[in-house]
Order: C-alpha cells, then structure tokens, then sequence
C-alpha cells in the first residue's frame, strides 16, 4: 500500500481515472490527509457518487475470525473486522468495521450466515460517503459452484425488482476475498452483494422509514402493493408478510398528504426463481414445491390488478435481456430462469388466465 505526499496533477488524475499504470493501489486516507489538490478534487466529484449506481463488480477484503463467526453465528453479536475496499481501481479504503451473523433462516439453512457491516463513525474521514455506514453483505450459503449460482439467480432477482420500481432496494455485486485470522479457513475469493439500506432507500425516494408491525395490507400504497404482489408471484415467493413484516420493510412519503407507507419485499432465496435445494415451502399452502406459484394477494378490483400487470408487460423485454445477456449464470441456470419467466408471462398476457390465476386466486 502506498502513502503519498503528491502534487495536484497526479492526485487530481489518480481520482478521476485518467491514464494511470500503477502495480498497487494508493491508500485514499494519505492521499485525502496530504493532499489538498486530491481533496478538492475528491470533493468535487462526491455528489455524483453512489455506491449502487453502477454494475461493475465491487473489488473487497475483508479480513476476521471467521471460524469465530460461524460458531457463533446464532449470537447476536458484533466482532472486529478489516474492511478493505478498492475504490476506482486505483484506490484501497480500509476500514476497522465490526461484523455479526444476519437472517434467521439462512443461519440454519447456511455455513456461511448473510452478514452485516457496521463501519464506524469516527472512522469515517470523508463524511459524504454516506453508503458506508451499515449495510447487508449476503454471502454464498455454503462454497461451490451450485451456491454461487443461489447468490447470483438472488441478486438477478432484486435487479428485476429494480427495473419495475424504484421503491426497491438496490443492490451491487462484490468479489469479496475472505481473510480468516483463526487460519482454519484458506482465504479464498467468492461472490457476495450489498444491499442498500432502508435509511438510503427512503432518502432516495423522499420518505422516511416506518417501523410499525400489523399494518394490514390495505392500508398500505395500492399500486405499491399490487407490485409487490405481482413480482412475488412472478419469482414463485411465498416466504412474506405485510402484517408479520417478514421479509417485508415500510417507508412513508414526506409528502403529509401521501400517508399510506409503501411495502418494499426483500430476502428472495426461498424463492421458485432462485430455488435453492433447502427451499421448503409452507406446508398450508398446498403446494410441494417452490416452484409453484401461489398467488397471496387479498382481493382487489381486477382493474387494479391489471393497471399493476401492464408495468410487468412494458418491462418485459428488459427483464429477459437481463438473462439473456448474462455472463454469470451458467447455463442451465439461465435456461431455467428464462423458461420460469416464461411461465409467468404465459399466465399476465392471458385474460382468462389472469382471472383463473391471480384475480379469482385472492385472499
């Protein structure tokens, strides 16, 4: 790791990504500290970044006692961490951070529990970079090329979520290499995301987040709700609930005269989409398979229903591309991505199967 003490040119070219060779990354807090060029420069650039804007993977180390966090994964607690972050290819960020086991299911389902990051404050040099403060890494369950393939299909499903609606939460791609201070564990480099919280979410969208449990369906945001519904029937989810606030989050508008919150889904990996081996579905639901759809929505006028399904259909070409163009799912991943979208589309473009499937199927 390099710690500079350079001039304007340089520190001004290293930031903004002109021409540069380099065989190592410069460390961000030397060059912010000692260069007053670099910080300028830095500054001036600050209010276009955002850390979920962009696809590129996400280049991280993180170094911890992991063989510590997977024995303790059931405890609620926090341990240390180096949290290292190559920003811009040029750049590495290193953070002391703690880090603690996340998602009750997958902690049973998992060897390797979802984790989140908690980035300490006083830690934070530049103030602005307000995405590191905490955030959700999900991690593949278990190494091997059939849990990576979960991962992806999972972080497919929320860039979906993402074309349909911005009252979604974002999500970005990492390559993060695990470094084990225990040394039980090789350090090895997988797959993971980020997710964006709740707090950058609702400030994207001009709400605030709500905490309130028991919120009865209807009196949430119609055509938020018609969405949800809609895409958990499209990726076969039924893991949720508005009034449990299971895999369910609320934000609420600023706006005094828009009161009713607007639901948000998350947590997708028991879905038909992702259709990890460990997916069971609820056995009241009469299904054996999560690959079958059960549409859970409460009644609605078919109207609404079908002023939410024409979004689906306008979105529909993009959504396949998405597959499609893909260079991370394998091949039969892909194949049945494509073929359980197909399905869904089958039914929303059919009139007759709209009533028989999702109209006439309501709670």
């Amino acid at each position: 790791m390099k710690l500079l003490k350079i001039g304007c040119t340089a520190s001004c070219a290293l930031f903004l990504n002109l021409a540069f060779t380099i065989a190592q990354p410069y460390d961000f807090d030397s060059l912010y500290n000692h260069s007053a060029s670099f910080k300028k420069a830095y500054k001036a650039s600050i209010e276009s970044y955002d850390l979920f804007n962009r696809d590129k993977v996400m280049k991280v180390t993180i170094e911890s006692d992991f063989k510590n966090l997977v024995k303790r994964k059931y405890k609620d607690e926090y341990q240390p961490a180096i949290f290292r972050y190559y920003f811009r290819d040029t750049l590495v960020i290193k953070r002391n951070i703690t880090i603690k086991p996340r998602g009750n299911m997958r902690k049973s389902s998992c060897f390797f529990p979802p984790i989140k990051l908690n980035f300490k404050k006083k830690e934070m040099i530049v103030k602005e970079m307000k995405e590191f403060d905490k955030m959700k890494m999900v991690l593949d369950c278990k190494k091997g090329k059939t849990y990576e393939q979960y991962l992806l299909s999972e972080y497919y499903v929320y860039k979906v979520l993402n074309m349909l609606t911005d009252y979604s939460f974002r999500v970005r791609l990492v390559h993060v290499t695990y470094v084990d201070t225990s040394e039980k564990y090789k350090t090895s480099t997988r797959y993971a995301f980020i997710i964006e919280s709740k707090e950058q979410l609702a400030g994207r969208v001009d709400c605030i987040p709500v905490d309130t449990k028991n919120v009865s369906d209807r009196y949430t945001d119609i055509p938020a709700l018609v969405n949800t519904y809609l895409f958990q029937f499209m990726i076969g989810n039924t893991d949720w609930s508005i009034p449990g606030r299971h895999n369910i989050q609320m934000i609420k508008s600023t706006d005094p005269t828009k009161q009713k919150p607007y639901v948000i889904p998350y947590d997708f990996d028991y879905s038909g989409m992702v259709n990890t081996s460990y997916a069971v579905p609820d056995e009241n639901l009469g299904i054996e398979s999560v690959r079958e759809r059960v549409y859970r929505g409460v009644c609605l006028p078919e109207s609404i229903i079908k002023a939410g399904i024409n979004a689906f259909i306008e979105k529909k070409k993009d959504i396949y591309e998405l597959y499609e163009g893909s260079l991370l799912l394998d091949k039969n991943n892909k194949m049945n991505s494509i073929k359980y979208l197909d399905e869904f589309y089958m039914i929303i473009e059919n009139e007759r199967n709209v009533k028989r499937d999702i109209v006439d199927s309501c709670r």
